[in-house]
């Protein structure tokens, strides 16, 4: 178990690591009565373990993942059977034997969407989103090579293909994006708050981004969102 004096110190990647490694049990990471920690405690006194899983596994944080797979032909299936030397026997070539005619790799891609702009998320990384995306609501990615370049061109490129959805609305296009590495790469997007309203009584908001031709989807409870009683994205 990590030290508990000051869970600050971590970063995002260590709290990753963290979460990987399996080092908290968070089925028992509970307060009072049942209530998750994020309502009966104040942030100050959050532990590594619970930061760890509120960033990775909370209403306000979703695993997303997505394959790419490749099948390649294999140059040495196509070559003809060499010819008959004479005096030589003919053997048959029995199913399943011989170079198989392609190999097929996948590729899994996993990462995180995280609700940047919540306010316990906020209280959790213990600082202030760039100036950029005031007035909006903002989610970030992790895990995942979104862009082969951090390039202007690149990032507005993966900005327009970047969406945020609730039920009966068309998807309301990220109004802006960057990359912050100061916690490890995050692919962070803003959405401008009066394009798309968000209530408790809507059932679901998804975010949705691409990375090439690979789409991640994330789905939020509304419900479940809560912060002291109150709705917080």
């Amino acid at each position: 178990m990590l030290e508990e004096g000051n869970p600050s110190i971590l970063t995002r990647r260590k709290w990753i690591l963290l979460a990987g490694a399996g080092v908290a049990s968070w089925s028992g990471i509970y307060g009072f009565g049942g209530k998750e920690f994020w309502e009966t405690k104040e942030p100050a006194e959050w532990t590594a373990d619970e930061i760890a899983k509120l960033l990775m596994k909370s209403p306000w944080a979703k695993a997303v993942s997505a394959e790419r797979s490749r099948t390649q032909k294999n140059p040495m299936s196509s070559n003809p059977m060499p010819p008959m030397m004479p005096g030589s026997r003919s053997r048959a070539r029995m199913p399943g034997s011989g170079t198989p005619k392609s190999t097929r790799t996948v590729t899994t891609y996993k990462g995180t969407v995280v609700w940047e702009s919540a306010a316990p998320v906020r209280a959790a990384l213990k600082t202030k989103l760039p100036d950029e995306f005031e007035g909006q609501y903002v989610l970030g990615v992790s895990g995942v090579p979104l862009a082969k370049s951090e390039s202007k061109g690149a990032i507005d490129r993966l900005r327009q293909v970047t969406t945020l959805e609730t039920k009966n609305r068309r998807p309301l296009e990220a109004a802006g994006a960057q990359v912050q590495r100061e916690n490890g790469t995050v692919y962070l997007f803003g959405f401008a708050r009066e394009g798309l309203s968000i209530s408790r009584d809507e059932k679901e908001v998804v975010f949705t981004t691409h990375m090439g031709n690979l789409a991640f989807t994330a789905k939020f409870n509304l419900k479940d969102m809560l912060y002291h009683g109150e709705l917080s994205v």
